[in-house]
């Protein structure tokens, strides 16, 4: 398959197909009906009177059979018409974008282009990619649709499709069906979200329904449905989770001395743990009716990871994504979280109003897609294993590949031509976030950063982050102890408060908007609402470096 096969498909001669098998079930289902009704052969009795009702149900039932054949022969020719017709329109834009950029796109999908200056081949870098992957991911839907449509048609040819007791065509139509493919394995975010465009609508809805997990934690998708996706999972998971629950507890209850001897009863807390993130989960998108569940992971690790947006990170001209450090999970840290993220994007959209920017939107998410290190857990040296790790950079390492790639499927899902996107981090996050910016992928989609409370971003300037300079920003309160005893000890790199980052005030007063701030104190204070430094935190998402207090 490739993009000249795409181009000449015969849709005119599917859509005529699909009308003619369409008429075909109409009258199948009228002479059925019309046997069915004769069949009754009212006032006559007896031996031959039966075996001819039987006649009849037999005549009604290969009836039944063809117009399930028909159905299904119906219903993969209608969808393979408007999956086909949207990869056609699909292939279409893509080729009238590579001849706005002069671009030449083979029947394979590679891409070339003629000589040009450096400066312009920069700028159309990410074109190319685009278009690249794009192709890639048209060439792929066709091939699957092709493969559907040839199972379906050899499926009916040979007797594989009958009514199975549901007396009309609906039964051939479900069978009928196009499937949506699988995602592609290890994909950049900008693959997921090429793979998504390729497909119809009534795949993705179907995705949705069937295969929500595909969906949900795919970076580059829509965050309306990684939503949906998400939320359509919740059920699923109260299900998993609380047998889990229930098998780990029968195994510790028959046990001659419980779980002291194996590590069921860790499973068995880390699991409970589990059951109250959902709770949790489920109360925030209840209570934040306009945000985005971005990321449900209840599997792949000890404690629950998600992410949650407040506003719509699509359509806002200015993002921002908050990571946390030390002992931040779901069921103690993540409605603070939200809430914290909700008051950073009103104070944002607050500070772009009195500079006459009404239009201007603002989402704010608040990401847990890592597990930050732990003092607190079912295990005797759970504290020294915490205070451990958050010494170690193993965690924030494994926890920058995931933000890296999120950033990056925020920019790629973002109707805007460039969406401003500021990257907060805090405490042990500021090292995961600083470690994530020198981890960029094709470019580097993050604008600016800020980083309090900080141990050390691995970085002794903007430049070290992938960050044009004057565009790194950090806050420091004078009795921070997490600073004072894990930043000094520069294992994270050299203390951010003492390199050419731009230092902002935490301290109490007045803010060019006339409005008297408070002070941050302490390790946790800095995200408070009326602070300060939230305030110089939502001049910078709103893209207002001159309104900074420093």
């Amino acid at each position: 398959m490739d993009l000249k096969m795409i181009r000449e498909w015969d849709t005119v001669a599917l859509e005529q197909l699909e009308q003619a098998l369409s008429a075909r079930i109409t009258a199948i289902d009228d002479v059925r009906r019309r046997i069915t009704e004769l069949g009754d052969l009212r006032g006559w009795e007896g031996e031959a009177a039966q075996a001819a009702r039987r006649a009849f149900q037999v005549a009604v039932q290969d009836l039944a059979d063809e117009s399930a054949v028909i159905g299904a022969v119906q219903r993969v020719t209608a969808d393979t018409f408007d999956a086909v017709l949207h990869v056609q329109l699909e292939v279409a834009a893509l080729m009238a974008t590579a001849d706005d950029y002069a671009f030449v796109v083979s029947d394979a999908g590679a891409v070339t282009d003629a000589p040009r200056s450096s400066e312009r081949r920069q700028h159309e870098f990410t074109v190319r990619a685009d278009l690249e992957a794009s192709a890639r991911a048209l060439i792929l839907e066709a091939e699957d649709i092709d493969a559907d449509a040839a199972h379906v048609l050899t499926h009916a040819m040979g007797g594989g499709i009958g009514d199975r007791g549901a007396g009309d065509f609906e039964a051939g139509d479900q069978q009928g069906r196009l499937c949506a493919p699988a995602p592609p394995q290890n994909a950049s975010p900008l693959e997921n979200r090429k793979y998504w465009d390729a497909m119809p609508e009534s795949q993705r809805r179907e995705m949705l329904e069937r295969h929500p997990e595909w969906v949900g934690s795919s970076d580059g998708l829509p965050s309306a449905a990684r939503h949906q996706a998400n939320v359509n999972q919740f059920d699923d998971e109260r299900v998993r989770l609380t047998a889990e629950r229930d098998r780990l507890q029968s195994i510790i209850d028959d046990a001659p001395f419980g779980g002291a001897f194996t590590n069921d009863d860790a499973a068995l807390w880390y699991t409970e743990q589990k059951v109250k993130d959902l709770r949790i989960l489920e109360q925030v998108v209840a209570k934040n009716p306009d945000g985005r569940l971005m990321l449900l992971d209840l599997k792949s690790g000890e404690r629950g990871m998600a992410a949650f947006a407040v506003g719509d990170p699509d359509t806002a001209e200015r993002i921002s994504v908050t990571t946390p450090g030390l002992n931040t999970t779901i069921v103690d840290s993540f409605e603070g979280m939200v809430g914290e993220a909700r008051s950073l994007g009103d104070t944002s959209v607050e500070q772009l109003r009195l500079q006459g920017r009404h239009d201007e939107t603002v989402a704010t998410i608040a990401w847990l897609g890592y597990e930050p290190p732990q003092t607190m857990g079912p295990g005797t040296f759970d504290t020294v294993r915490g205070m451990l790790d958050v010494t170690q950079s193993d965690r924030a390492a494994a926890g920058a590949v995931k933000l890296a790639a999120f950033y990056e499927g925020v920019n790629v899902a973002s109707r805007q031509p460039d969406p401003h996107l500021t990257a907060l981090g805090h405490s042990y996050g500021s090292y995961t976030t600083g470690l994530a910016l020198q981890d960029p992928g094709p470019g580097q989609p993050v604008d600016d950063a800020v980083f309090y409370g900080s141990p050390g971003v691995n970085a002794d300037d903007e430049s070290d982050l992938g960050l044009r300079d004057g565009h790194g920003y950090v806050m420091e309160a004078a009795d921070d102890r997490f600073v004072t005893e894990v930043g000094k000890t520069h294992r994270f790199g050299p203390d951010p408060g003492t390199v050419s980052f731009e230092q902002l005030s935490v301290d109490e007063g007045m803010s060019p908007d006339g409005i008297f701030r408070d002070g941050a104190l302490g390790h946790s204070e800095y995200p408070h609402r009326g602070t300060m430094s939230e305030y110089n935190m939502s001049a910078i998402v709103a893209g207002l470096p001159e309104r900074v207090v420093r």
